[in-house]
This record gives structure tokens, sequence and C-alpha cells, in this order.
């Protein structure tokens, strides 16, 4: 088959959808199938505007961006690469970018699929824009979104619950998976504490150095535990500006217990969580959480996550079965969380145990994905 993928950021664009992307489209090119994706140009400036990564076809097009990236306004369409497609799939119809390019699938008479995630998500963002023209912005795309699709998907049970009750559409659920060699690497924990000099237990924080992902929440809640007079660490891994974090934790007198490590490669992620006491999910908002890759990452090492109830995780993350649950932007609560792992290893193993139990590979996931899309080419 000839598949196209549509999201408005790829390779080298670092993020939680983007990676979810790109796994699913060279799993397919690994299963024989010529995968092709369309993306904009944002992120990328220094990579050829089409070139082939992984045994995937990227073709990178002209857009317009009005400061957000869902914003993204296509200017070109490779539409050669559309005109003779089995499918076209595109990720998240909160993307205009990806809502355009389906359109102008569907007017080529083109099969298509839309992966429909954090559905009317807008009502609790921090900024007050957003929470005032969003809710309209969401409406527009999901509809166009639904008229434009052949296929419907989700990654979460919250979006499916959201397309059904509000919208009358029933969706299929695929979740995201994880690689196979994240389930079967030797554990490396301890190398990762020596590499980095980390002599305590610590809290990992992997993902976005953004406000949306309640970084400084996380820190705040550190400064409670380290008051308490209990000494954890925290060690934070991803892309973005940590400026502001390191200040923060300067101020809050705890710089010695923060690690800031920035971008790191998968093998070095994956000793991370080995090590680790759980990973940590702080994020402020249902928008900027629909299905966490790194729930799957850390479950994958049989670690447990402490995480807020936002978005679709309190649909896949039950308290005190497979992780803990939180009130977002709530340091105390979340500290709260943290000292009850640190004082029962049991409870650490218990969670992260059943948490492995629900994990899926990025191979069966192509599996689902190619027999519907069969059903339907």
């Amino acid at each position: 088959m000839k598949i196209v993928h549509v999201f408005h950021n790829y390779y080298p664009v670092v993020g939680g959808l983007e990676r979810a992307v790109q796994s699913l489209a060279e799993e397919l090119a690994k299963m024989g199938h010529e995968v092709h994706v369309i993306t904009s140009r944002f992120g990328a400036d220094n990579r050829p505007k089409e070139e082939v990564i992984n045994e995937v076809y990227v073709h990178r097009a002209k857009t317009l961006r009005l400061r957000f990236p869902d914003i993204t306004y296509p200017l070109e369409y490779a539409e050669k690469v559309l005109r003779d497609a089995d499918i076209v799939h595109g990720h998240s119809q909160n993307s205009l970018f990806t809502v355009k390019v389906i359109e102008k699938a569907k007017k080529l008479g083109i099969k298509t699929v839309m992966y429909f995630m954090a559905i009317d998500a807008f009502y609790d963002h921090p900024n007050s824009l957003v929470r005032l023209i969003g809710p309209y912005y969401a409406k527009y795309v999901v509809k166009s979104a639904i008229a434009l699709s052949d296929i419907k998907l989700v990654r979460s049970l919250r979006d499916q619950e959201m397309l059904s009750k509000k919208y009358g559409v029933e969706a299929i659920l695929i979740p995201d998976g994880v690689p196979e060699w994240f389930l079967s690497h030797r554990y490396c924990g301890d190398e990762f504490r020596r590499r980095y000099g980390i002599d305590r237990d610590y809290a990992l924080y992997v993902g976005r150095l953004h406000p949306l992902k309640g970084v400084d929440i996380l820190i705040k809640a550190l400064h409670h535990i380290v008051k308490s007079s209990i000494n954890l660490k925290l060690v934070i891994l991803g892309p973005g500006d940590a400026g502001p974090y390191r200040e923060l934790a300067q101020k809050l007198n705890i710089d010695k217990n923060v690690f800031f490590l920035g971008f790191v490669d998968e093998e070095i992620k994956i000793c991370a969580i080995d090590g680790s006491l759980a990973v940590v999910v702080p994020s402020v908002c249902d928008y900027v959480e629909v299905y966490p890759m790194i729930i799957s990452e850390a479950w994958a090492r049989s670690k447990p996550i402490i995480i807020t109830r936002v978005g679709g995780i309190p649909y896949r993350v039950k308290h005190m079965i497979n992780g803990l649950l939180v009130p977002p932007k709530d340091p105390k609560a979340l500290a709260e969380a943290m000292i009850t792992l640190l004082q029962n290893k049991e409870l650490v193993t218990r969670l992260g145990a059943e948490g492995r139990k629900e994990i899926i590979t990025w191979s069966e996931v192509a599996t689902k994905m190619l027999s519907i899309y069969k059903g339907y080419a």
C-alpha cells in the first residue's frame, strides 16, 4: 500500500505526537509498504525539502504559522504524493495543517483517516486567549475533520467517549505503542546513576520544558519534600529552555537536588527510567495530555507513574492500581505522592508490574492499522 501520514511537525522536531507519527510510519515501512509523511518546514529549516528517513519519504511543505503550532496553514500540498495514495492518514484534528491536507486528499478522491485527539480540551487552558477563542476553533476543526474523514480513530478512551456523546461519532480506539526493544532492553539504572553522580532516590520527568507541562509545579513539590528533611532528587529530561526552572530551583534553595540533563537519546532515557523511583507527569490542563507516551515507556520498564488528573489520563491510569493520580497545579499533593512511593517500595514494584500488563508494541499497532486501512481502501 501507499500510505501518507500528515502532521504539521515531524523529525527532527521532538514531541510525543511527533514521535508517535514517526514510530507508526517507520513500522509500516518496515512491513514493506510505501510510506510518506507530509509535514511543514518548521523546526527543520536545515533539512532538505524532501528526504528519506528510515525508509519513510518525508515531504516538507511551505506554510504559514500564526503563533500556535496547531494554527499552521499549508501553502502547498505535495499533491503528487496525495494523488496516487491508497490512504491519507491525518494526525490531530486540532492541527489546521492536517485538516487542510486531508481536505485536499478528499477532493482528489482518496480515502482518508483522522486520529482525533484532545476533543474540546481548551476550557481549562491557562492562556486566557486560548480559553476564549479555542473552544470555537475546536468545534470548527472537529466538525470539519468528521466530514472529511472516512475512518475515525482515537488514541484515548476520553476522546472516544467525547466523540460519541457530543458529536454522535463512533471512533475506533487504537492507542500508541512502544518499540519492542523498550521491553527487552537490559536493566541499566545503576549505570545512569553512576554516570551522573546520583546517589539517592530520584523522581524523573521526561518531556518538553513548557508551561503546560507543569515542571514548575514539580520543582515546588520537591521543595515541600526537601523541607521535610527528605533527600529526594529530581532528574529532568527534555528539550526547551531550562533557565526559568533553574532559577526557580535556586530561589527555593533546592538546585543541588535537581539535575537538568536536556534532550537525551533513547538509550539514556531507558536507563534514567530504570534508575528512578517513579516517572512524574505534572501537566496542568486537558489539552496537553491525550495519551502520554511516557506512561507506556515507564510501564514498559515496570516503573510506576505519578500523574495529574487531566485529559485522557484518568481513563488510563487508575489510582493505586497502576499509578498515583493527583490534582493538577497542586505541589503539595504531588509531593505527598512521591513520599508515598519513597516510603513504600513494595507499592513501587506492584504499580509498575500492573502497568506493564497494559503495554502494546508499535508492531501490534501497525498490524491493527493495516487491517483497518485495507478494510476501507
